[in-house]
């Protein structure tokens, strides 16, 4: 003679055992930790840069937000600290450069700040009529380097 079900074994009755999935935006699904999906560092260098508070549902989401893009963007756990903060001091160096130069050097794409730093001072050894024509761009620094 066969035992009652057990009550896991009998079908829900109608209503019962509902699941609830909360969707979210597919690229924020990715393990971080694992550098195929990180993407290129570079995309979430400029979300970062032009993350807008109003796009975040409140103080706390937007810190998130934040941290997460620029973890996405310094990926620390793949880089020291002294690489994450060339980094930081590269794009502020930039920053700061007249903007006709950051144009000029971010075009040159230079991977670290003595690059940098050498690519302006062989622009300022030009004469000065070829150091006037790299400074005619006016973009923002981060939708060029």
């Amino acid at each position: 003679m066969a035992a009652p079900p057990e009550p896991q074994d009998q079908a829900p009755e109608e209503g019962e055992g509902l699941l609830i999935v909360k969707v979210e935006d597919p690229s924020w699904e990715q393990d971080p930790a694992q550098p195929e999906n990180r993407g290129d560092p570079e995309v979430w260098h400029r979300r970062f840069r032009q993350f807008c508070y109003r796009d975040a549902g409140g103080p706390h989401e937007a810190f998130s937000q934040l941290w997460e893009l620029c973890c996405r963007w310094l990926q620390p756990e793949l880089r020291t600290k002294e690489q994450i903060l060339e980094l930081l001091v590269l794009e502020q160096f930039l920053s700061v450069l007249p903007v006709g130069v950051q144009d000029w050097v971010c075009q040159r794409c230079p991977s670290s700040g003595k690059e940098a730093v050498a690519l302006v001072e062989d622009l300022q050894k030009q004469p000065v009529k070829a150091w006037s024509q790299g400074l005619n761009s006016v973009s923002p620094i981060w939708s060029r380097c």
